[in-house]
């Protein structure tokens, strides 16, 4: 009898783990049909509050900030952003989205970068500044996150799609509005992302957009970076994973849900393909280390796509590539 009763037991936990939709991180894309239409963009960021899922900026006149409503599956047009904004990943902090480094005006490859941060306030939909950015600190094209109330700016890309691809690391008090220039990340890259999982910042993907070749300038295309950066905010120490991606891209999207660190689409050219965006979706546990773990493909190939986590759920919109499909959501297997 009392093996019976250790059954049971044993039985409802198994039952009882495969509806906590954690898994090992496998999981599934949606493709979630909206009533509305998505403005085209790309290049663009995708970033969640406690007021909702905001998608902000992308390449071309300035845009209207979107808000998806998930209750009716509709996108709202909200507040026009004050200037054109996009390779950017905004942050979101007490109901405000904060965009820290972006491309504003001119052409490719010739484009500046913003120079006051903007910040957009979910609750009141409206834009304000938050303060200059450093001269020497404006860039486009780098990750970003928040840790413990400050802001977090990594690596990037000065002048455009010329030259000035870096490993800059920054610190922005939204509170005071002010700047700090901290240590470099072991690597440069452009068009990248960062994602913080507990103490410590991670910079993911990205590429070299100031490598060019005499007959090709944009042989960049090919020089993705497969390391990933991890900053220490209570060592005050970078240092390098030795799980590198298996496949890199510039302009993908990573985001950290339920502590697993997810990479998706961007770009890449190979010598036996082209550039193009790509579907390839990796996720890696800090926790356990090892080596990153390719899950489902997106529904379609995107770059410059922004994505965030909401309710357990990855959301991705816009991006280049992406068809007639707006928003994908990823959902965790349940556990076997």
């Amino acid at each position: 009898m009392k093996r019976v009763t250790i059954f049971c037991c044993l039985i409802a936990f198994i039952s009882a783990a495969a509806f906590t939709g954690l898994g090992k991180g496998d999981g599934t894309w949606e493709v979630l049909k909206t009533k509305n239409k998505l403005s085209g963009r790309s290049e663009c960021s995708f970033v969640s509050t406690e007021e909702g899922i905001f998608l902000i900026g992308g390449e071309g006149p300035a845009m209207t900030v979107e808000d998806l409503d998930l209750v009716t599956l509709t996108w709202v047009k909200k507040a026009m952003a004050p200037v054109t904004m996009h390779h950017l990943q905004a942050v979101g902090y007490n109901n405000k989205i904060y965009v820290l480094g972006a491309f504003t005006s001119g052409t490719y490859p010739d484009q500046a970068s913003i120079t006051n941060v903007y910040v957009y306030d979910t609750q009141y939909d409206m834009w304000e500044i938050g303060g200059d950015i450093p001269a020497d600190r404006r860039r486009a094209g780098a990750g970003a996150a928040e840790y413990k109330g400050k802001l977090y700016l990594v690596a990037g890309i000065t002048h455009g799609h010329n030259s000035g691809t870096n490993g800059m690391f920054d610190e922005y008090d939204p509170a005071t509005k002010k700047w700090k220039s901290l240590p470099d990340a072991p690597h440069i890259r452009d068009h990248a992302a960062a994602v913080v999982v507990g103490d410590k910042l991670y910079a993911i993907g990205g590429r070299n957009t100031s490598y060019h070749e005499k007959d090709n300038f944009r042989a960049f295309f090919s020089k993705v970076e497969l390391n990933v950066d991890c900053y220490d905010f209570k060592k005050r120490k970078w240092s390098t994973l030795e799980a590198k991606l298996p496949m890199g891209t510039g302009g993908g999207t990573a985001v950290n849900l339920d502590g697993k660190i997810y990479y998706m689409g961007g770009e890449r050219a190979i010598d036996s393909q082209p550039n193009g965006p790509q579907k390839d979706t990796y996720y890696y546990d800090p926790a356990k280390g090892g080596e990153w773990i390719k899950t489902a493909d997106l529904n379609e190939a995107r770059n410059g796509v922004g994505g965030t986590v909401h309710e357990h759920k990855i959301y991705i919109a816009g991006g280049a590539g992406g068809g007639d499909i707006a928003v994908e959501v990823f959902n965790l297997k349940e556990q076997k």
